[in-house]
């Protein structure tokens, strides 16, 4: 094993496919449903093609970076104010991400299974070793996330394929009973779980080879599987309104699966899978935080990712309904992390293309 600090192309798909998968295959689940209906699933399919000129882009960005860190290769072409205007959005998505999925664990472990524990002890428990081992290092990330995407394939398929005697597909049909608008709406809520396939760009000085075009195309049909694989089976399983009733309806699955006549109840898996994506998503979102704030020494950088740790917990103790919460996801954190990615996008695109300055071709290696 190398110890160089950094991890294998195989390795950072396995660290993504568990940071989004937690968002792509539950939380914007209900979101869709709720907006489009019996339409989602075409609305997932139809945005991969706009969003395949979308990940170009980004690999675009990606070439021109050469594997250095983001902030370090704006920090050269543009100076300080511009690389901060650009980072700033950066921080703040990624604070919402691991928040708003912290959040989400909290809900659904009242919800499912621990009913009369404090829903900070859980917080805190899950941010503790989220913490542990964002101060880790990439590499214990990817060691991790390696040891734990296959058993969570192996039981995405077992529940997929064991519930296929009560799926009904032909729910999915007909398709635009109210016009194109829930069609487009779903596009819409899509694109903000995809566009966390920006975070490829703020990984790749992590990986030992540079990332090429088809491992960008390969992430996107990932996440379109990942996406429509339990939106698919829920419309099959409940039919477009009772899904869209339903707070986790890719966890309700679980509920229907059984082995024969004998062996029921079998959703205590579903925990391993949530908190698998939960403790990845999070982590990872700590330590590039902790990167982005270009903190030198690591010791500056064990503080401040304890910091950000307490504090995320510290909201999760603010008064308010999960109503209000998932009102959040709706209105403001998808819209708000779609908008700003493509505009952050754009203005990486914008920069690449001016010539580069003396320092950048003296500030790295070739």
């Amino acid at each position: 094993m190398k110890v160089d600090g950094k991890i294998g192309i195989g390795q950072a798909i396995m660290v993504m496919m568990l940071t989004i998968g937690i968002t792509n295959h539950v939380t914007v689940i209900p979101l869709l449903l709720s907006k489009a209906g019996r339409d989602a699933w075409l609305s997932v399919l139809v945005a991969g093609i706009p969003f395949s000129l979308w990940v170009y882009l980004l690999f675009v960005i990606n070439r021109t970076i050469k594997q250095q860190a983001l902030y370090e290769w704006l920090q050269q072409r543009t100076g300080n104010i511009v690389s901060h205007l650009l980072l700033t959005p950066i921080m703040i998505c990624l604070y919402l991400m691991a928040l708003t999925n912290l959040i989400d664990t909290q809900t659904w472990t009242t919800v499912n299974y621990l009913p009369r524990t404090p829903e900070w002890v859980t917080a805190f428990a899950l941010m503790g070793l989220c913490v542990l081992a964002a101060i880790g290092g990439m590499t214990s990330v990817g060691i991790t996330a390696g040891i734990l995407l296959p058993i969570v394939v192996l039981l995405g398929f077992f529940v997929a394929f064991g519930n296929i005697p009560k799926k009904d597909y032909s729910l999915l049909l007909p398709l635009f009973q109210n016009g194109y608008r829930p069609l487009i709406m779903g596009m819409l809520y899509f694109g903000g779980g995809i566009t966390e396939l920006f975070l490829l760009l703020l990984l790749q000085h992590h990986i030992r080879k540079p990332l090429r075009l088809v491992h960008y195309f390969v992430m996107l049909g990932i996440t379109v599987l990942l996406t429509l694989s339990p939106l698919t089976g829920a419309i099959a399983e409940f039919g477009p309104v009772e899904s869209a009733r339903q707070r986790f309806p890719a966890f309700e699955q679980w509920r229907l699966l059984t082995i024969g006549k004998d062996i029921e109840n079998m959703e205590f898996f579903s925990i391993f899978q949530w908190l698998s994506g939960a403790f990845i998503r999070i982590t990872i979102c700590l330590l590039l935080l902790g990167e982005l704030l270009t903190i030198h020494t690591r010791k500056q950088r064990k503080y401040t990712i304890l910091f950000l740790g307490g504090s995320m917990i510290a909201f999760t103790s603010l008064p308010y309904s999960d109503m209000q919460f998932v009102s959040f996801l709706t209105h403001v954190y998808y819209p708000l992390y779609f908008v700003l990615m493509i505009i952050v996008t754009l203005a990486l695109i914008l920069i690449s293309l001016r010539k580069s300055s003396k320092q950048e071709g003296i500030g790295h290696d070739p």
